[in-house]
């Protein structure tokens, strides 16, 4: 008989689902974790990048205000003080969890070389069936080769406990949006470099051309369709950048390469135990999480793309249900989230993508057509909602106030496949930011109201 009926490896949250899932389900768990329970998001990119980006933001704007005065300045080493208050405190209550639903911690580094046995700390255990959430790490690619000292990786710089005047970020996704915006809030040169021509490469253009007039807005230079390297490293960085207009030289004293990720397998004798990867070395699992092996998971990061915690934690409780004997599956839709200088929520196709498949609609609300927008004193933005022939929204695009919190209400609606026209009954309250999904759907519907 096993030791275990489920060992995760990995205590993210991709790992922390399956495991508390599982265990829910009657299963004996243990979870084997080399550093902090919470893994990367938690500890490193998501909870704190967001503490520290609204931080930042809310001095920001206190100082634009036009009805509150005196100075304002952050103070940096305090805000970082707050952000690791929040991460104990959450990290504690996923411990509690775990103890709670009789989950076994095992502190060290995991290694399989055979099916049904896994070796920590020198020592065997064994097991019915395992997960692994071993995440992924950023890789020094040769044009940005990371230093440790003034080449860093996002999450590396985004902990440090003071920051130099001027700072160069290297990819404008998700990640080198959010960092510029929690840069330049603190008062720092902030210059970014994207290679493709848009900001948020795959994102919604329009939602894309408003992120960057609002980090132009704030001084942020903003190159596009430029192919950068690093050609100097020592007291200051130096960029060759092949821009659109010619060569020009870039530096900073902080370069954060927020390109390239790679799934975290060390250790791992996948062959061995019958378990496949795809070209790029994640996991190939199928929509129930399984991997190639039926007794073998695979959630969060080392499955593959999204690279995000919010996919993360539904793939981790989707192997945990199918491990405990609940039918799962993945979602269709999984929402995205940028904590901007205006934030912003995707979820589903863009109007060009949907009309590939068929005959689509988009409707836009301004958020200056919002009356709450106007309370809030951010009226810029807008939600567009890509609407096929059959009434069913194919997708959703937000930037703007409340922009994350609304995108994830149009997403049940997508989900659970409920057309507009069945939407169109239901009232929102009133002055509310997420009134734009009311208006929104009158307007496809039958027509406008504001």
């Amino acid at each position: 008989m096993p030791d275990f009926d489920v060992v995760v490896i990995g205590g993210g949250v991709a790992g922390f689902a399956a495991a508390v899932r599982s265990a829910e389900l009657g299963k004996s768990v243990a979870i084997v974790e080399k550093d902090l329970i919470g893994g990367e998001c938690l500890n490193r990119a998501c909870i704190p990048s967001k503490t520290l980006v609204d931080a930042a933001k809310l001095v920001f704007r206190a100082s634009k205000s036009t009805f509150m005065t005196g100075s304002f300045s952050v103070n940096y080493s305090a805000i970082q003080d707050q952000k690791d208050k929040v991460i104990s405190s959450l990290r504690a209550g996923l411990a509690q969890t775990l103890e709670k639903h009789g989950v076994k911690v095992i502190r060290g580094t995991a290694s399989v070389s055979r099916e049904g046995e896994a070796s920590v700390n020198g020592q065997t255990i064994t097991y019915s069936h395992l997960v692994i959430a071993t995440g992924s790490v950023p890789i020094s690619l040769p044009d940005f080769p990371l230093n440790g000292r003034n080449v860093l990786d996002p999450w590396t710089a985004m902990n440090l406990r003071s920051l130099p005047d001027n700072i160069v970020i290297v990819g404008g996704g998700v990640a080198g949006v959010e960092l510029a915006t929690l840069f330049r809030a603190l008062g720092k040169n902030v210059t970014v470099i994207e290679l493709m021509p848009q900001l948020l490469p795959g994102f919604d253009k329009d939602v894309a051309e408003l992120t960057k007039k609002r980090l132009e807005e704030r001084d942020v230079r903003v190159y596009l369709n430029t192919k950068s390297k690093i050609v100097k490293a020592d007291e200051r960085v130096e960029f060759e950048a092949q821009t659109p207009s010619g060569i020009e030289r870039i530096a900073g004293e902080l370069a954060v390469i927020t390109i390239g990720r790679k799934a975290f397998t060390g250790g791992l004798d996948l062959k061995a135990i019958g378990v496949e990867t795809d070209q790029r070395g994640y996991v190939k699992v199928d929509e129930t999480a399984r991997t190639t092996n039926p007794k073998v998971y695979a959630a969060g990061d080392v499955a593959g793309m999204p690279l995000s915690a919010t996919k993360a934690v539904k793939q981790g409780l989707v192997a945990g249900d199918n491990i405990g004997g609940k039918a799962s599956r993945m979602p269709k839709y999984i929402p995205t989230s940028i904590f901007a200088d205006l934030e912003i929520g995707v979820v589903g196709q863009t109007l060009e993508q949907a009309l590939k498949e068929g005959e689509a609609k988009e409707i836009v609300v301004r958020m200056s057509e919002v009356p709450r927008a106007w309370t809030l004193g951010e009226t810029e933005g807008f939600l567009k909602l890509v609407i096929d022939s059959k009434g069913l929204i194919k997708g959703a695009h937000m930037i703007g106030e409340g922009a994350t919190e609304v995108v994830n209400a149009i997403t049940i609606a997508m989900e659970t496949g409920i057309p507009v026209f069945e939407l169109y009954r239901i009232q929102f309250s009133h002055p509310t930011v997420s009134e734009v999904i009311e208006e929104a759907i009158q307007r496809a519907v039958v027509g406008e109201v504001f």
